[in-house]
């Protein structure tokens, strides 16, 4: 305990003497997959459609190029999950007894997630960041939940006008790799995506 006091009073006296701190807020957007740990032969296919992401960070300097930024995303999308049936080696079987394959279930999957990320910027304008995110499902309902500790891996451009900046954050982003919840399938959503954002420095 005396030794992680003794980190943080460190951390902020560094950064009185470093740059200055920053808030931000972003919308992100992503192209997303619900991945397996392996695959399953007969069981279900799953398409991630209209993921958007809302958020804000505060960045922590520790040095002039060093910060961390602790941060609170909400993220929404809808999956559609359809299952496979063994179909190309049963279709003849369904089609002589006009067969027709269920509807696929959609289902609505809400996360807030808490970013901890430690951020280097370089170059003036260029910045990689990384760190462990922890989720939490917001929806009771779902049946693919992504409540866990996961991870975030970017890089991006800022540009200043003044105390103001705006940028751009392309990211790797994978939620639940360690799940807070003992499922029998470890699905785990994976995103490669953009945030869009504008920051004031204090």
């Amino acid at each position: 305990m005396k030794q992680l006091l003794v980190l943080l009073f460190s951390i902020i006296t560094v950064s009185t003497y470093a740059q200055e701190s920053s808030l931000r807020i972003f919308y992100g957007f992503a192209d997303a997959e619900l991945l397996e740990s392996e695959d399953l032969d007969g069981g279900s296919n799953s398409e991630v459609e209209n993921l958007f992401e809302l958020g804000v960070e505060y960045t922590i300097p520790i040095s002039s190029k060093l910060s961390i930024m602790p941060g609170l995303t909400y993220t929404k999308t809808d999956l559609q999950t359809s299952s496979t049936l063994y179909y190309d080696l049963l279709s003849s079987y369904y089609n002589e007894r006009n067969y027709t394959q269920p509807a696929p279930l959609l289902e609505e999957i809400e996360l807030l997630s808490i970013p901890v990320l430690v951020e280097f910027s370089f170059w003036n304008y260029f910045f990689v960041n990384g760190g462990p995110v922890v989720s939490f499902q917001l929806n009771d309902n779902s049946i693919n939940s992504q409540e866990g500790i996961g991870y975030h891996l970017g890089f991006g451009g800022k540009y200043s006008f003044n105390n103001l900046f705006i940028y751009a954050n392309p990211f790797f982003k994978q939620f639940a790799a360690i799940d807070f919840k003992d499922e029998h399938r470890d699905l785990n959503l994976s995103q490669f995506g953009v945030h869009l954002g504008l920051g004031y420095k204090f």
